[in-house]
């Protein structure tokens, strides 16, 4: 394709925005409208998947070791837990550190453990593992390892947050495919109507012979500059909701320090949720003009 032509096509696109306006704030609007819900949604699948991972990593699972071990066997076992896949943290607990822990527990009644000091406690370790599906697996492998004396975990919490995880990512899928079929439909039909109007034209230009690309093409990119400037606002309107629900929520828990309750960074999901309003909203922009086009092109 020449350049002259190229420019013509761009020439033109820009030109049909301005000589419709009417049906190109009606596009435009109805692009926002349907990313702002998509948006909405995806939103929320976010932050409840960043509320799933913040509860996975609470549940800990305490491995104690035999009191009577040596610093040699010790070392050993920890050496054989480490190389168990999927563990995201763990961390040695000395004797001398689970006695002050004690010590701490105690609080005022701390006068019981006089005469005692750290030898008779166990060395401990605390693991925390990237998926809590892992956990039940890890915790039958430790259990018969030499050296294990008890293993603890929160067998009850971890169960709850399994299931709940699995609906979640059901959940997710459900939520984020309903709108986004709706918006590709309701995006599409519109800007289909908006060439629709303007089938005339289009069967005049093809009797007095213009080729195919410089009837399509100015429509594709009037459909890209719909898509473009529907995306913008959508994620205008979307990042400054979002982010006055995330202050006020903010604020609201401030006292609460627990990550499980606190709302993803609008900086952290405003490049993704970008990237997505500018690939759907182009996308479905080009592919409802091309479409539209395609049946006026016979006549």
């Amino acid at each position: 394709m020449k350049l002259r032509t190229i420019k013509y096509i761009f020439k033109e696109g820009l030109l049909n925005v301005f000589r419709n306006k009417l049906m190109f704030f009606a596009c435009s609007a109805v692009v926002t409208a349907a990313l702002v819900i998509l948006g909405i949604f995806m939103l929320l699948i976010v932050n409840i998947d960043s509320g799933i991972e913040a509860l996975s990593e609470k549940p800990q699972i305490q491995l104690y070791c035999q009191y009577d071990l040596s610093e040699g066997e010790v070392q050993a076992l920890e050496d054989e837990l480490r190389q168990e896949p999927g563990i995201r943290e763990f961390i040695y607990v000395s004797k001398t550190e689970a006695f002050d822990k004690a010590r701490e527990l105690l609080g005022e009644n701390m006068d019981v453990l006089d005469g005692f000091d750290e030898s008779f406690l166990p060395v401990s370790f605390i693991v925390r593992m990237e998926d809590p599906e892992g956990i039940e697996e890890f915790v039958r492998k430790a259990e018969v390892m030499e050296g294990v004396e008890k293993v603890f975990y929160p067998k009850d919490t971890i169960d709850v947050i399994v299931g709940f995880s699995r609906w979640v990512k059901i959940l997710s899928v459900v939520l984020v495919a309903i709108p986004m079929a709706f918006a590709f439909f309701i995006m599409t039909n519109t800007i289909k109507l908006a060439v629709t109007e303007r089938k005339s034209e289009i069967s005049i230009m093809r009797y007095i012979g213009a080729t195919e690309e410089l009837i399509k093409w100015p429509f594709v990119i009037e459909g890209v500059i719909i898509g473009l400037i529907g995306a913008a606002i959508a994620f205008m309107i979307t990042g400054h909701g979002y982010s006055l629900v995330e202050r006020t929520i903010s604020s609201e828990i401030s006292s609460v320090q627990d990550d499980i309750f606190r709302m993803v960074k609008i900086g952290n999901v405003s490049p993704f949720l970008l990237l997505i309003y500018m690939v759907i909203g182009v996308g479905v922009g080009a592919m409802g003009s091309m479409r539209s086009v395609r049946k006026y092109l016979r006549v």
